[in-house]
């Protein structure tokens, strides 16, 4: 591969990363400002967790918020 094609190639590989990496943080901020509203200000340890998680369970957890009773019955 000639070397323009290697540059254009990592830059769509970077930039492909970019976006993935702000749809997480987008759903992340979505389910904390939804957990926020319905519990009230977020423990720590919730938090934690939250950023820990992969993008597949928090998109389980942005459907149950809405029937949780509790932060920790979410996160359970």
């Amino acid at each position: 591969m000639h070397n323009s094609g290697i540059i254009k190639a990592e830059r769509q590989e970077g930039r492909q990363e970019g976006r993935q990496e702000g749809r997480l943080e987008g759903e992340l901020t979505i389910l904390r400002r939804l957990m926020e509203k319905r519990f009230g200000a977020l423990p720590r340890w919730a938090a934690e967790k939250l950023a820990s998680l992969p993008p597949s369970e928090l998109e389980d957890l942005s459907e149950r918020v809405l029937d949780a009773q509790s932060v920790e019955e979410l996160l359970r």
